[in-house]
């Protein structure tokens, strides 16, 4: 392609660059919260618009016809186990748009032909459905797609080290350096196969495991957990004032202006909180304090902030206080719950506008 066109290109995309990295953020977040609701246990899960110095570097390998070719948008979920990602498969089939001419599912023949090199992961080509795009927070991605990755953590392994090794062809012979892989590949393969025989074993004899003389007890009456008050829940942040003090920094981490509110904001934010907990499921001080822990698990509430923070361009009017960092955390994570109720009168909507600085 010759120079003028590529840097036309070029300059077209610098200009949307905004847009993709927008889509980027929140195809990632939507990515992790359908895997989330689906209980599928990922690693990680990444998202990124390409650089424009990589695409330049992309453009100058390609002819005009290959530009359809190009993905500007990448999602890469790495996964334990092969099994986890024929989950993820039949998930994002039926969420998305597929473009079935450039995506290399489990079940294709690249994959499948066992004389194939190396161990490719599985990759989709994606768009936003119809009912997604019609949405009005979504219309304007409407006409991009990105390109889905699923992973195990060994197929990362092997898309890492490749290259690396592959700048060392010259010091061996190159039919001997390519035998190596394809050894390299078909052991990685196996292992992948192996770690998932060996969970699937200890769960079954995990189930086979006689119960101990003391297990036939006659079990304690269970006594149904009432729902909280607000007073009982304030009392969780009275025995642990540190809890305020961790989600006000996470919020300044996470990249929303520091914001010190007064006593009466501070406790109308505290009241948000109770209504949008008690909306989307979290209405015991037992699911409380366990979702809690869920967002302190390996800085998953800080992680999902940071998003939330880099999906929005205009969040320098926003007030993000401890009480509406947990807010926002809940809104996003009980979603699917809190979707089909009638945000407006539940004072969801309210409490989500006084928090961007609607309200």
């Amino acid at each position: 392609m010759n120079k003028r066109r590529i840097d036309e290109i070029g300059i077209r995309y610098v200009e949307s660059l905004k847009l993709y990295e927008e889509y980027a953020a929140r195809i990632r977040n939507l990515i992790q919260d359908l895997v989330e609701v689906e209980g599928v246990e990922f690693y990680a899960i990444e998202g990124w618009a390409e650089p424009p110095a990589e695409l330049l570097r992309m453009l100058t390998t390609l002819e005009e016809k290959d530009l359809a070719g190009v993905d500007l948008v990448t999602i890469r979920v790495l996964l334990r186990f092969p099994a986890d990602v024929l989950r993820i498969e039949t998930l994002i089939k039926s969420e998305f748009d597929v473009d079935t001419s450039r995506s290399l599912p489990s079940n294709s023949r690249v994959l499948k032909d066992p004389g194939r090199f190396g161990y490719p992961a599985v990759v989709y080509i994606l768009s936003l459905s119809q009912s997604r795009s019609t949405l009005k927070e979504w219309e304007k991605y409407k006409d991009l797609n990105f390109r889905l990755e699923l992973r195990t953590l060994l197929q990362e392994a092997w898309a890492t080290i490749l290259p690396k090794v592959s700048q060392t062809v010259g010091t061996t012979s190159e039919d001997e350096f390519t035998r190596e892989l394809f050894l390299l590949g078909a052991m990685l393969e196996k292992a992948d196969k192996g770690f998932l025989t060996l969970r699937d074993e200890i769960k079954n004899e995990a189930l086979l495991v006689p119960p101990s003389a003391n297990l036939k007890k006659a079990p304690e009456p269970v006594t149904a957990e009432t729902v909280f008050t607000d007073e009982e829940l304030y009392k969780v942040f009275h025995d642990d004032p540190s809890l305020l003090g961790k989600w006000n920094a996470a919020a300044v981490t996470a990249g929303f202006p520091e914001f010190t509110p007064d006593a009466k904001y501070l406790r109308e934010s505290f009241g948000y909180l109770c209504e949008i907990l008690r909306a989307s499921g979290i209405d015991t001080l037992s699911e409380f304090r366990r979702f809690l822990s869920d967002m302190d698990t390996e800085d998953k509430g800080l992680r999902q902030l940071k998003t939330l923070h880099d999906s929005f361009k205009d969040n320098n009017m926003w007030r993000v206080d401890p009480f509406s960092a947990l807010f926002l955390l809940v809104l996003n994570f009980r979603w699917d719950i809190l979707k089909d109720k009638d945000l407006t009168a539940l004072n969801i909507k309210k409490g989500s506008d006084r928090i961007s600085g609607k309200d």
